[in-house]
């Protein structure tokens, strides 16, 4: 049966100077009193997230005709800090969480893995707005600059129309599209999508039908939905093109004039700055197209990099398309004298003027990064070293002093870091997630320390505190993953190790029957039985 969606928020009284304040700033668990659980701003440069639970949250969304924003995150999480202490910190921002009911939840709480799952969340951070009625409207994505969430924000909540509907009139009748749409298409999470677009439907055919019917209406839009067609002709690892001889595909003109356009590549500038090598690896491109696009995409991408709407961090990924490009094909030659003459004071400026902590967390991940991707692992274990005793997290930043070391071939090195982060972690899920990775690095590396890798892993299962929320959102997709490690492990060391799965069986019979939970234990015990 096909869906027929209406829009039943338009003509609500109490909406309309909601939605108008914000075109204009823009150039479950029993309720009881839900208006009074909500809290009230300390000042006006802050949040006031909502204090009751999230079904309540709802209610209250639902009763006094306010959308509601929902935040999925954790205190570790670099991109989920640069988030904090940018956009929730813009008063242009602040101003608005007072025109909704602003959620906020953290990956280590109770519960919050379950409705996580609930939601269809997995990835920090998480940013969904919800219509007053619980429909979910869109999902915004990290690596955008500051003033483009509000934007965003406004052009969602003045139209109220879901993405996923957006996306059955583009396939079923494009030209019911309003021209309000296409932002809201182009600024979609959709690495964090598992609704929107029907299985059957090829996401890189309908991105690239969007950026034509948005080039008219929306030269931002329409340039974003297209670096999006090739990011997901990337992630199938197929292309329905290869560049022929003497013919185009078109791609190169496309992306060229992308590069050629300032607020293009801003726009696109979570795509330009991290995807340069992934793109350029596909086959739509000719080896001399390919040759042509390298030195335009790194010089354009790196002469943006510093335009004041992108945060420090994003600033800094103005490197990544010379350092990934340079390192292209293989090649391991230094980067020349005169980049590192540059690269040096340039990190070194961002971690002294980057002061608070939190906001550390993201601006040092990326340094680390950058350092790594210009193969100056030296200077990234440096700097790792040293932001330990600085960090609220720290961590964080062993989990990637261990892979330095592994990458560097110093195993027990690799392995006493990936130990120290796991125990010096906090938090229920993060304890999980932190511990199934020390496993793994075990697995790896010392595959014959069959005891510490049993131990650990019997472990574990008291982090969640008697299997609580174990089979539910991250904790589930880090338990399949650890369980999967096991398994090969097992069948390579020529281990048994029956106990694991034992322990899962027990967890397995205590969650609800017929409930999600129960469901993922079952479909990972028949996994492995079948495997």
């Amino acid at each position: 049966m096909n869906r027929i969606y209406r829009n039943p928020y338009l003509h609500m009284p109490k909406l309309l100077p909601l939605i108008c304040c914000l075109i204009l700033s823009a150039c479950s668990d029993t309720v009881n009193d839900v208006v009074a659980t909500s809290s009230e701003a300390g000042d006006d440069m802050t949040i006031a997230w909502y204090d009751g639970t999230v079904d309540s949250a709802f209610e209250l969304a639902r009763v006094s005709e306010k959308p509601l924003f929902l935040y999925w995150g954790a205190v570790w999480c670099p991109p989920c800090q640069e988030i904090k202490n940018t956009v929730f910190k813009s008063p242009q921002f602040v101003a608005r969480s007072k025109l909704f009911v602003p959620v906020y939840l953290d990956g280590d709480i109770d519960d919050t893995q379950a409705i996580g799952e609930r939601f269809g969340v997995q990835g920090y951070p998480t940013m969904i707005v919800f219509s007053p009625m619980g429909e979910e409207v869109t999902r915004i994505p990290g690596g955008i600059d500051i003033s483009r969430y509000n934007s965003v924000l406004a052009t969602s909540l003045d139209a109220m129309r879901p993405t996923s509907m957006l996306v059955k009139l583009a396939l079923e009748s494009p030209e019911s599209l309003q021209e309000s749409d296409y932002p809201q298409l182009a600024w979609y999470s959709w690495s964090q999508d598992f609704t929107a677009v029907p299985e059957n439907v090829d996401k890189a055919e309908l991105f690239e039908i969007l950026a034509g019917l948005a080039e008219d209406h929306h030269p931002e839009a329409s340039a974003r939905l297209y670096m999006q067609s090739l990011l997901a002709r990337v992630g199938s690892m197929e292309t329905s093109e290869t560049a022929i001889q003497g013919q185009s595909t078109g791609a190169f003109e496309r992306v060229s004039r992308i590069l050629s356009n300032p607020a293009l590549i801003l726009a696109c500038w979570d795509s330009v700055a991290y995807n340069s090598e992934n793109i350029l690896s596909l086959g739509i491109f000719s080896d001399q197209e390919k040759a042509t696009l390298k030195p335009v995409w790194a010089e354009s991408v790196f002469s943006s990099r510093s335009h004041p709407s992108l945060s420090t961090a994003e600033q800094l990924a103005g490197w990544l398309p010379r350092l990934q490009l340079h390192f292209a094909d293989g090649l391991s030659d230094p980067i020349p004298a005169e980049w590192t003459k540059q690269l040096h004071p340039e990190l070194q400026s961002a971690d002294d003027m980057t002061r608070n902590v939190d906001a550390r967390q993201s601006v040092i991940s990326q340094i680390s990064y950058i350092y790594r991707k210009a193969n100056l692992m030296d200077n990234a274990r440096t700097l790792l070293l040293a932001e330990l005793d600085k960090s609220s997290s720290p961590y964080y930043f062993m989990s990637s002093l261990s892979l330095l070391a592994e990458e560097a071939d110093n195993v027990e090195e690799a392995i006493d870091w990936s130990r120290k982060a796991f125990e010096s972690s906090s938090g229920a899920a993060t304890r999980f997630q932190w511990g199934a990775s020390y496993v793994r690095t075990l697995i790896r590396l010392s595959p014959d320390d069959s005891d510490t890798i049993m131990a650990v892993s019997m472990n574990l299962f008291d982090v969640l505190q008697d299997g609580h929320e174990v089979f539910a959102g991250r904790n589930f997709n880090v338990l399949s993953t650890l369980q999967t490690a096991l398994t090969d492990w097992q069948i390579a060391a020529l281990v048994d190790f029956e106990q694991f799965n034992d322990n899962l069986q027990q967890l397995c019979d205590t969650q609800v029957p017929e409930s999600t939970a129960a469901e993922n234990c079952h479909s990972l015990l028949n996994a492995e039985q079948s495997s």
